[in-house]
C-alpha cells in the first residue's frame, strides 16, 4: 500500500507542477483544489475498506501520509479565496483580511502548540493515540467538510492546518509586503532588474537536472556535480522551489506516454534549426 500512496502523491506533484503554467492565479489555484481533491478521493477509496496489518502502518498513514494531501486542499483553499478577494477588494479591505488571517493562525498555534512541539518534534510516544482510528474527527463541521475522510483521526486534522497555515502565513506576510512596497520585487538583486522565472513545469526542470547530471556537464572542484548541487543552484537562479524534487523525479520516471517530453522537445528543436540554417 505504501508504493501505492506514493505513486498517488507522486502524481499529484506533477499535476500541480502543471498548474504554474495557468496565468491567470484565480485559475490556477483553483484548478490546484480540484487536482487534490480528486488524490483525497482515490485515496479516501483506497483506504475505506482496507485493514491495516499493523499499529504501525495505520499510525504512518495518519501522521504521515494524510497531512500531505489536506495540508495543500486548506491551503490552496485559503489563497484561492485571497486571489479572488483581490478582484474585488480594495487595499484597506486586503489589509484587514491579511491582519485577520494572521491573527486567526497565530490563535490556532496558541491553542494547538502541544501537538505542532509534538509533531515537529518527530516524538513517537504518543502516536497509537494521536494517529490512529479510535481517535476520530467524530464529524468536523466547516465548509471543507465534504472532503474530509470521516475515518480521519482529530490528530490528523489538525496536523493538516498546521502545515497549511504555516505556508498560508508566509503567503500573507508577503501579501502584506507587497502592499507597503508595490514596486519591490522580494528577494531581487538590488544590482540588477532582470526577472528570472522558470518557463517550464518543474517537472521539466527536474528531469533536465537528472539528465545534467548524468551526462556530467558540469563540475564543481573537479568533481562532477552532484543533483542536490544542481537542484540547489537551479533553485537560486530560478527563484522556484524544489524541495519536492524527489518526488518529481520518481513521476518522471514513471511518466506513461512520454518518458522525457522536454529532452525530446529540445532535440526535435535543435534539428529543426539545423535543417532550417542548413539549407
Amino acid at each position: 500500500m505504501q508504493e501505492v500512496f506514493q505513486q498517488l502523491q507522486a502524481n499529484m506533484e506533477l499535476s500541480l507542477e502543471e498548474t504554474n503554467l495557468i496565468p491567470d492565479p484565480v485559475d490556477r489555484y483553483g484548478r490546484c483544489i480540484k487536482v487534490v481533491c480528486q488524490a483525497i478521493d482515490e485515496i479516501k477509496g483506497l483506504i475505506s475498506s482496507y485493514i491495516f496489518q499493523t499499529a504501525d502502518e495505520e499510525i504512518h498513514y495518519f501522521k504521515d501520509i494524510c497531512p500531505v494531501f489536506y495540508s495543500k486542499h486548506f491551503y490552496f483553499t485559503k489563497i484561492y479565496d485571497i486571489e479572488l478577494l483581490k478582484r474585488s477588494a480594495g487595499k484597506k479591505n486586503l489589509r484587514w483580511k491579511y491582519d485577520h488571517d494572521l491573527r486567526e493562525i497565530e490563535l490556532f498555534f496558541i491553542q494547538n502548540q502541544g501537538l505542532t512541539k509534538y509533531f515537529y518534534g518527530s516524538l513517537t510516544y504518543l502516536d497509537e493515540q494521536l494517529f490512529t482510528r479510535r481517535n476520530g474527527h467524530q464529524g468536523i463541521v466547516e465548509d471543507l467538510s465534504p472532503v474530509i475522510d470521516p475515518n480521519l483521526t482529530l490528530s490528523t486534522y489538525k496536523v493538516s492546518w498546521i502545515i497549511a497555515n504555516q505556508k498560508y502565513r508566509s503567503y500573507l506576510q508577503k501579501e502584506l509586503h507587497r502592499l507597503d512596497h508595490p514596486t519591490e520585487y522580494i528577494g531581487d538583486n538590488k544590482t540588477r532588474k532582470d526577472v528570472i522565472s522558470l518557463g517550464v513545469s518543474k517537472s521539466y526542470l527536474a528531469e533536465e537536472i537528472v539528465a545534467i547530471q548524468l551526462a556530467e556537464l558540469i563540475y564543481v572542484n573537479g568533481q562532477p556535480a552532484s543533483l542536490a548541487w544542481l537542484t540547489e543552484q537551479a533553485e537560486l537562479l530560478l527563484h522556484t522551489d524544489l524541495k519536492d524534487f524527489k518526488s518529481l523525479d520518481y513521476a518522471n520516471r514513471n511518466r506513461k506516454k512520454e518518458l522525457t517530453p522536454l529532452l525530446t522537445s529540445m532535440i526535435k528543436k535543435y534539428m529543426d534549426r539545423a535543417n532550417r540554417l542548413n539549407k
